[in-house]
């Protein structure tokens, strides 16, 4: 009986709107473009909030830029066991006292004194050992280049940042870095607090 009631109310509408149409000369009538033309504009606006991309980054090594000044860096696969996948995951690796080492005959690169905590959840029989050498995948040609200009240099190896990439892989920058003196350091804490006071000074302005 609704339906029948609704039906009718919609039919007078349109005829008086049609007549009105006629008579004043605007066309088709206003509900009848309403429901034809546009049917989806009587629905609600449907759509999902754009996720925000997940932090990806296990460890960071920030002690190295402080004490090194990085010259080039380079992004390498790291051969881990299971139960460090799992404690890296939990967030039980540092990077801080960390070095890679290259083999003398330019093969190979290994992450050195990287400690890596034990797994909870793992049995003692299955825990690794938290600062074993742990073997770094590059290409023999890119472990040359390494060792070429650590012994010409004088440069050293660092850690910088761990991370998984999109293939769900861990990933390790690192950093052909030379060393800081005092001077240098002095000179990049001034250079720091300047930029952070100028941007607070900007930040202030806007306010304002």
């Amino acid at each position: 009986m609704l339906r029948f009631a609704l039906l009718f109310v919609i039919w007078s509408v349109y005829c008086v709107n049609f007549s009105l149409s006629f008579i004043v000369g605007g066309g088709q009538p206003r509900i009848f473009q309403i429901l034809v033309s546009s049917p989806t504009s009587l629905n609600a606006k449907s759509g999902k909030k754009k996720k925000k991309p997940k932090d990806t980054t296990v460890c960071r090594n920030r002690q190295a830029r402080r004490n090194y000044e990085i010259v080039d860096t380079l992004e390498a696969g790291i051969s881990l066991l299971g139960t460090e996948v799992k404690a890296s995951r939990d967030g039980k690796m540092n990077l801080q006292d960390a070095f890679v080492k290259v083999s003398k005959n330019g093969r190979s690169c290994t992450l050195m004194n990287c400690h890596i905590g034990k797994h909870d959840m793992s049995g003692a029989y299955f825990q690794h050992e938290e600062r074993r050498p742990r073997m770094l995948l590059l290409h023999k040609e890119e472990a040359r280049k390494l060792l070429k200009k650590t012994e010409t240099t004088g440069m050293t190896i660092v850690p910088l940042v761990a991370y998984f990439n999109d293939d769900n892989k861990m990933k390790l920058q690192i950093g052909l870095a030379r060393g800081k003196n005092l001077r240098d350091k002095r000179a990049d804490l001034k250079e720091r607090d300047m930029k952070r006071e100028n941007s607070r000074i900007i930040k202030n302005f806007r306010m304002n």
